[in-house]
């Protein structure tokens, strides 16, 4: 058995990934399981990546620690988390398969192994993942406020005192009817492509 440490750079944007394999053959065509990486080579194409193989090691804990050491989280990386967890001997060992139906546990062992550590930015992954068309925006796009919720929203912008009066970007620029128009229009096209 090979535990290896692996990098796939794009060869497009130079994003990389890093990550830990086991395997009997070194020419698998393993190329990663994360998330981002795989809608990433799913977007440009796998003829626009590259695979080496960093190290070769003796142990799984081995991989484990080096995969650790290495993985960084940012926005040059298609990482969503840090090295040295996840594959199946981690989950088995963890008592994280999918048998074992105690949520509450695997939540509890999951937010004790994260407790103190930073994580990336969600808008940085959020970003990355519309890039990739993982994510969508305009997830109210149909849907109305409660009365409670508008409320809500005019007493907070009220007591903040933004776009309200002169802090209006609007304040003292009368729409013209032809504008009013196009708005309108607009507004109407949004909606039935929503519908549609």
């Amino acid at each position: 058995m090979f535990y290896t440490i692996y990098k796939i750079t794009n060869k497009i944007n130079a994003k990389f990934y890093i990550g830990k394999h086991q395997t009997m053959n070194l020419d698998d065509g393993y190329m990663g399981s994360g998330k981002l990486i795989k809608a990433a080579i799913k977007k440009y194409g796998i003829e626009n990546f590259t695979k080496e193989i960093l190290f070769i090691l003796q142990t799984e804990d081995e991989m484990n620690a080096k995969e650790a050491e290495l993985v960084i989280v940012s926005e040059k990386t298609y990482n969503l988390c840090p090295g040295g967890r996840g594959g199946f001997g981690y989950i088995n060992q963890n008592g994280l398969n999918n048998l074992n139906k105690n949520w509450e546990l695997i939540g509890a062992k999951t937010s004790l192994r994260l407790k103190g550590q930073r994580n990336p930015s969600m808008t940085k992954i959020l970003k990355e993942r519309h890039a990739l068309g993982l994510v969508k925006y305009n997830t109210f796009l149909g849907k109305n406020h409660t009365e409670l919720s508008k409320s809500k929203i005019s007493e907070t912008k009220k007591r903040l005192g933004t776009q309200s009066g002169e802090k209006n970007s609007q304040f003292g620029k009368p729409r013209s009817e032809e504008v009013k128009a196009k708005i309108r229009q607009t507004l109407l096209n949004k909606k039935q492509k929503f519908s549609s």
